[in-house]
C-alpha cells in the first residue's frame, strides 16, 4: 500500500518539457515517519506544483509547495495550522561517474528514464517546518514581554 502510494512520485526524465501536481496528505507522511512522529505532523495538505524544464546538460525542476499542515505547540500543546508556501529548484546531472551531489542538485546514471521524487518532496517539507514549533498566537505574547 505505501508503495504504491509513492510510485505517483515517479517523473519522466524524456526531453520534454512537462508541468505535474501533486497532493501530499497523511497516506504520504506514512511512509516516511515512524509511529511516534506520526502525531507530530497532523492531517498535511499540501499542494506540490512542479515544472520540468530541459536544459543543455541537465533537467530542471521548479518545485512550488503550498498549503497547511497542523502542529502542536511546544509550549502549550495545543494544535495550530503552518502554512506552507516555499518555491525550490531541484537540478537533475546525468553522468555515469561519482559526482559530489548537494542539497538542490542530484547526479544519476546516463540512460534514466524516470526518477521518483518523494523522498527529495518529504524531505523538502520537513524542512519547512521549524524546530521549535510555536503557535504564532504564542510567539505575539512572548514578544511583547
Amino acid at each position: 500500500m505505501i508503495k504504491s502510494i509513492l510510485k505517483q512520485f515517479n517523473i519522466s526524465l524524456l526531453p520534454n518539457n512537462e508541468s505535474y501536481r501533486f497532493f501530499i496528505n497523511n497516506e504520504f507522511f506514512k511512509a516516511f515517519l515512524i509511529e511516534e512522529q506520526e502525531k507530530d505532523y497532523l492531517n498535511p495538505k499540501i499542494n506540490i506544483i512542479i515544472k520540468k524544464k530541459n536544459k543543455d546538460s541537465y533537467i530542471l525542476l521548479n518545485l512550488y509547495f503550498y498549503g497547511k499542515i497542523t502542529l502542536i505547540c511546544d509550549i502549550t500543546l495545543n494544535k495550530f495550522l503552518f502554512k506552507i508556501d516555499k518555491k525550490e529548484k531541484l537540478n537533475i546531472h546525468f553522468s555515469n561517474y561519482l559526482i559530489k551531489e548537494s542539497d538542490n542538485n542530484i547526479v544519476i546514471p546516463l540512460y534514466t528514464r524516470n526518477i521518483n521524487i518523494a523522498q527529495y518532496i518529504y524531505d523538502s517539507i520537513i524542512l519547512m517546518i521549524p524546530i521549535k514549533k510555536i503557535d504564532p498566537k504564542i510567539k505575539k505574547i512572548y514578544i511583547k514581554n
